[in-house]
Order: structure tokens, then C-alpha cells, then sequence
């Protein structure tokens, strides 16, 4: 004999949607996130105090009606969105000449 799922399956019409047979997770969590970039998730400590500082700068920026995005406390994939949208605030060519300097002092470092 077909067990009890089995057989409420089997009651339904071809046309039920899939989700309708699938478990439905009613709750969820997840673990606090750190502010900052993800290529640098393993030096939170070091970083702690320059987040700290920066995150308060921001209010009090936002305080005063001056508030504004902060690259230093976006993740990654944050910033490359911003970027790809052309919001950083920057001109492209002053963007180009900031890559080339990060770029430049990555490779002294690699040496």
C-alpha cells in the first residue's frame, strides 16, 4: 500500500504547480554580517576600529544632512554595482588613473 504522501501526490492534477509539492521552510536566520569588503572578512579584527570610525562619520554626516555613500563599508559586490551603474561621483578618468594606482601597488606588493 502507498504511503500517505504518496498517495496525495497521486490526488493531484497534472496542472499543480511544483512548489505546491515541495516543503516550504516557514523560518529562517542567518548569521550577523561584518561591514566591509569580503576580500577582507579575515582581518575584521584589524579593520575594527577603522569601520568603527567610519561608520561614525557617516551618522554624524547624516545628521547634519550630509549623508553619502561610503565605498569603505560596502561590501564588494556593493561597490561593483555602484560602479557599474556610474554612481561613484568620480569621473571616469579620474576612475582610471585610481585603477591603475591600485593595480601598481598590488603588483609591488606581489614582489
Amino acid at each position: 500500500m502507498a504511503s500517505a504522501p504518496l498517495r496525495n501526490v497521486a490526488r493531484l492534477s497534472p496542472h499543480t504547480p511544483l512548489n505546491a509539492l515541495l516543503a516550504r521552510r516557514g523560518f529562517a536566520a542567518s548569521t550577523g554580517r561584518y561591514a566591509g569588503k569580503e576580500s577582507s572578512l579575515g582581518r575584521y579584527d584589524e579593520r575594527a576600529q577603522e569601520i568603527e570610525s567610519e561608520k561614525e562619520d557617516l551618522l554624524k554626516k547624516q545628521k547634519e544632512g550630509k549623508g553619502q555613500w561610503k565605498d569603505e563599508l560596502a561590501s564588494d559586490s556593493e561597490s561593483m554595482v555602484k560602479a557599474d551603474r556610474g554612481e561613484t561621483g568620480v569621473s571616469s578618468q579620474e576612475t582610471i588613473q585610481q585603477l591603475q594606482k591600485e593595480t601598481e601597488k598590488l603588483a609591488q606588493q606581489k614582489k
